[in-house]
């Protein structure tokens, strides 16, 4: 949940300032990115069957997952196409930042009912946006500009899942000696993408 929050506001949402000159397109499509998902949301709770004993948080964990990958394959489509340099530094980041990042969403597919081993692979399946982005990228040859709306818009739907989802999931669990988890997690996760960040600009 922390590195979710730190992955949405640390990184993607950074990157994206960092490569727009208008503010205000990005907030905006910061607000669509978690607007848009209150909307997947809802066709999630609509849709389920009663008889699953799989959450709705789940299930928006693998949708932001897919999203934020795609946004990844954008990112580092669009550094090769600077520069290899670029191209590697931006590969190396990537990895680093999602390592810790699969880890959390694997646990919150766990949590919330999957199978360990299919929480695993359906982590593993969501890897596949990477490429995905990558192409349309290389196909498309989209502007910075863009490329950072995109970012922006990752970041909303990140931050709304993190937030609207696993949160409260999270505080329904919390009892007796693991009251405080739900604020240490978050605090720990947050301060782990923080770390990763700066890393990465250095």
């Amino acid at each position: 949940m922390g590195l979710l929050i730190g992955d949405s506001l640390l990184h993607l949402l950074p990157h994206a300032l960092g490569s727009h000159d208008d503010l205000s397109k990005i907030m905006l499509a910061f607000v669509i990115g978690a607007t848009f998902l209150a909307f997947v949301e809802n066709a999630v709770r609509v849709h389920r069957f009663d008889a699953s004993v799989v959450a709705p948080a789940a299930r928006m964990t693998l949708a932001s997952d897919f999203i934020h990958h795609s946004v990844d394959g954008i990112i580092l489509a669009g550094a090769f196409l600077a520069s290899r340099a670029a191209g590697y530094a931006a590969l190396a980041a990537i990895a680093i930042h999602e390592i810790p990042r699969e880890i959390a969403s694997a646990g919150v597919l766990v949590s919330n009912g999957y199978d360990p081993r299919r929480a695993f692979f359906l982590s593993l399946a969501m890897a596949i946006a990477v490429p995905t982005g990558a192409i349309v990228v290389a196909a498309t040859l989209p502007s910075a500009k863009v490329a950072a709306l995109t970012a922006a818009f990752a970041a909303g739907s990140i931050l709304y899942v993190a937030l609207a989802d696993i949160l409260p999931a999270a505080w329904l669990k919390a009892s007796g000696s693991a009251r405080l988890a739900p604020a240490i997690g978050i605090a720990a996760g947050v301060v782990s993408m923080w770390l990763l960040a700066r890393g990465e600009r250095a």
